[in-house]
């Protein structure tokens, strides 16, 4: 099983982070033999699209960044997990960077996503109100969809305002998360 799991957030320990973790912690407990990459996305060398439509006459991104690594993933891999936080209304800079340069995967010429691929969406903000960002997961789900990602889990983690990991308190969010990756 390939594993890549994508962090939008800069906090290595933060809510979005420990959530990812638990997840990825359940996949090794299940699945011993799994090969598991996380990347923080801010650590990532990906340039913005740069709309020169390379992608839609040759099927490929014409950068040559990091995204070639995760594209490769996209086209072999078996489960994606991407968590951001919740900025200022959407998802953070960094995750939104990677959703614009999936723009090679809705033409005609572009490679294949593994139809088989299972993603994983995990959202935390820190307004404790559970149905606040409702919107923007499904324009997320909407967007990945084009890009023929099928979201196979949402996770959501709301409430966390102040501290980095106060998701630490929140056990049965984290049992959640672990479970979704022991059953993937």
């Amino acid at each position: 099983m390939k594993v890549l799991a994508l962090i939008g957030s800069a906090r290595r320990e933060g809510n979005t982070a420990t959530i990812v973790n638990k997840i990825i912690e359940g996949i090794k407990e299940k699945n011993k033999e799994a090969k598991i990459n996380s990347y923080f996305l801010h650590e990532l060398n990906i340039n913005p699209c740069q709309s020169c439509y390379s992608c839609i006459k040759t099927g490929r991104c014409a950068q040559k960044d990091d995204m070639q690594k995760i594209y490769k993933f996209l086209e072999k891999g078996d489960v994606l997990i991407l968590g951001s936080p919740i900025y200022m209304d959407y998802v953070s800079a960094q995750t939104k960077l990677f959703i614009d340069r999936l723009f090679p995967y809705i033409h005609e010429k572009s490679p294949e996503i593994n139809k088989d691929l299972k993603t994983i969406l995990v959202v935390t903000w820190g307004w404790d109100k559970k149905d606040a960002y409702d919107r923007v997961i499904k324009n997320i789900k909407k967007v990945l969809k084009w890009h023929k990602i099928n979201v196979y889990k949402v996770i959501k983690g709301y409430g966390y305002q102040y501290e980095k990991t106060e998701v630490l308190e929140d056990k049965k969010l984290l049992n959640n998360a672990y479970r979704i990756g022991f059953n993937i």
